[in-house]
């Protein structure tokens, strides 16, 4: 597998010097042919065509590196020893994967855009990894050479650890995705489904047991089995603890080496006599592959792939629900069959090339193929590099600004109705010679505003009146001010008030709005009266309204007069909240000092507590007169 790998990126780079190679080439094809369209070409370097222009097949080569990770279900091993005791075996794990590997894809891109695309291929992966038991150790019923039962203590030293290399082969069936994001750059996705076609697992043990026996014995001094988790102290132990116990001057492995001379299934630290093998797990399954890369174009005929994969397959096994690891001093069975299922997570980064081949497209059927069609889409002659010429000016549309009306030549074929110097297509008055300062619109007042904007086109005025004069210079422009030659206020209509008449009592109307004691919310007995006041402030544009607030001699001076204020202000604020504008609201107060009734008596202090309304009227015009 190692060689494979290194003849593919020999491969690599062999065919990246060939694409630098076609890529001078290009570069010398281009400077050659003048007919070439330079808009085309990525800085200088070669054409970097659209998807549509590539050819449509083509040949991924990718070299593919990462990790793995195994989910693994297998049988139970504390079952699977007979009459077992004192279990301690701990689930099966694999751990420390990685995976090197390669894959060659031809592909097809279709349609219009050929941005979608289907391919197939061969890929070949090896992974390598570990698959371990950290914790071993059952006590079951056995036979030994003669026959007789007794309890097998196995033991394995460190646990049961196994170096894997699986060689993993597929036809990847997927779904292909291009696109140029430009300047060469694209991006780039498969995603499908992978067909496996051959999962061989090779395996290396580093793993020792130790054998161990107990004999158990009857009334009559026969092999039994005892399942009893501690043994009888009247049973023949030959384990190691117990010979060191009991025997401390006894060599133990000595002593084990004797027994297992005489035909006992005994043993200490003993390697298996095969820690090498392979398993095959079935193959045919049904995975998922997933790539998106990054590509970059060198030229028409040849991209880089850069990007990352996932893929992820399960696997089944033949596990038998019997498996045993080891039951005889030397034997071994892989941990990779117990295995029922095995769900691999496969991940890393690739890189390779994409090489582009097959006859190239001409999509539009005028002759001239997509690679030299300035217009691939629309056909048209060849003079023009296969572009219309739809209004027959001689200028192809690809370069005529107004494709569907004749013109010239120095305007990028667009006409110039008006002969002034301005193409329609940026003549804001195509029809009317005019300015260039005003994209071809005439300015017939001279005053700066061409007449599409000025509103009185033949009289000089200001562009803040769009055009129009103001002659008494008020803010008001003549065709809106009813005294043009005097100045005034807007709100006038550009003439000056009249002086307010002065206000005489005849002129005023008095009421009187009552209040709460030491308050200043108003009484709602008196809101009909503030309604009526309201209409007629309403009704009469030309009046205001002055407010005076008073209160009766209840509290100091200080206190009146604060409430007092806040009184007139509460009037205030009702009638503003009504559409009283403020400036047409004044407020008075003046406290305690001018009762209209004596504070010695309870309905006296009620008519203290007050305000008073005064509708002022003047002479200043509305704006019906």
């Amino acid at each position: 597998m190692k060689k494979i790998i290194l003849l593919l990126a020999a491969l690599n780079v062999a065919a990246f010097a060939n694409a630098q190679d076609d890529l001078s080439r290009a570069q010398d094809d281009f400077h050659a042919d003048k007919t070439q369209d330079t808009t085309m070409c990525c800085h200088g370097r070669c054409c970097c065509k659209s998807d549509a222009e590539l050819a449509p097949w083509v040949l991924d080569v990718n070299l593919m590196g990462g990790g793995v990770g195994q989910t693994l279900s297998n049988v139970d091993m504390n079952n699977t020893y007979s009459n077992a005791v004192n279990n301690n075996i701990s689930g099966l794990k694999y751990t420390k994967g990685s995976s090197a590997g390669f894959e060659a894809e031809v592909g097809y891109f279709f349609g219009k855009s050929r941005h979608f695309g289907v391919g197939t291929g061969i890929m070949l992966m090896e992974q390598y990894g570990t698959m371990s038991i950290s914790q071993f150790h059952t006590e079951y019923e056995s036979t030994d050479y003669q026959g007789e039962t007794f309890r097998q203590v196995l033991t394995a030293n460190g646990g049961i650890s196994e170096k894997l290399t699986t060689t993993n082969v597929n036809i990847p069936l997927v779904f292909k995705y291009k696109t140029q994001l430009g300047r060469g750059w694209g991006f780039a996705a498969d995603a499908g489904a992978l067909i496996n076609l051959s999962m061989h697992n090779g395996y290396t043990s580093n793993t020792n047991f130790n054998y161990e026996a107990i004999y158990s014995f009857n009334g009559e001094n026969l092999p039994v089995y005892d399942a009893s988790p501690t043994p009888n102290p009247n049973d023949w132990i030959i384990t190691k603890s117990y010979v060191q116990a009991h025997n401390p001057a006894q060599n133990v492995n000595t002593y084990f080496q004797q027994k297992a001379a005489q035909g006992y299934n005994v043993g200490l630290g003993v390697t298996p006599n095969s820690t090498t093998g392979h398993i095959n797990y079935n193959s045919g399954s049904i995975g998922l592959i997933l790539q998106p890369s990054v590509t970059y174009q060198f030229c028409d005929k040849l991209a880089l792939n850069m990007g990352v994969f996932y893929v992820y397959q399960t696997f089944s096994n033949s596990a038998n629900n019997n498996y045993e690891v080891t039951n005889k001093v030397g034997s071994y069975s892989s941990v990779m069959n117990s295995v029922k299922t095995a769900d691999n997570s496969i991940y890393g980064i690739n890189v390779g090339i994409r090489f582009f081949f097959g006859m190239l497209p001409d999509r539009d059927h005028d002759g001239t193929p997509d690679k030299r069609d300035r217009c691939p889409d629309e056909a048209g002659p060849k003079k023009f590099h296969g572009c219309p010429d739809r209004d027959g000016d001689g200028i192809p549309d690809i370069d005529d600004e107004c494709p569907d009306q004749p013109g010239l030549a120095k305007f990028n074929g667009c006409p110039d109705t008006d002969g002034d110097g301005i193409p329609d297509n940026i003549d804001e008055c195509p029809t009317i010679p005019g300015l260039p300062q005003f994209n071809g619109c005439p300015d017939s007042d001279n005053d700066g505003i061409p007449d599409k904007d000025d509103s009185c086109p033949h009289t000089p005025g200001l562009a803040q009146f769009h055009g129009c004069p103001d002659t008494d210079g008020d803010g008001t422009p003549d065709y809106k001010d009813q005294c043009p030659t005097v100045p005034g206020p807007i709100e006038n209509h550009g003439c000056p008030y009249p002086p307010k008449k002065e206000v005489k009592d005849e002129d005023v109307d008095r009421e009187v709005i009552r209040f709460e004691t030491g308050k200043a919310v108003i009484k709602k007995s008196t809101y009909g009266y503030l309604n009526e006041m309201i209409k007629a402030l309403k009704d009469d544009p030309n009046a205001d309204v002055e407010i005076d607030g008073h209160t009766d001699i209840t509290g100091g001076d200080q206190i009146n007069n604060k409430l007092s204020n806040e009184r007139a202000q509460s009037v205030k604020d009702y009638l503003m909240k009504h559409g009283i504008a403020a400036k047409r609201i004044k407020t008075k107060w003046y406290g305690s000092k001018h009762p209209v009734a004596s504070n010695k008596t309870t309905t006296g202090r009620a008519k203290n507590r007050r305000a008073v309304l005064k509708l002022m009227y003047s002479n200043k015009y509305s704006d019906n007169d």
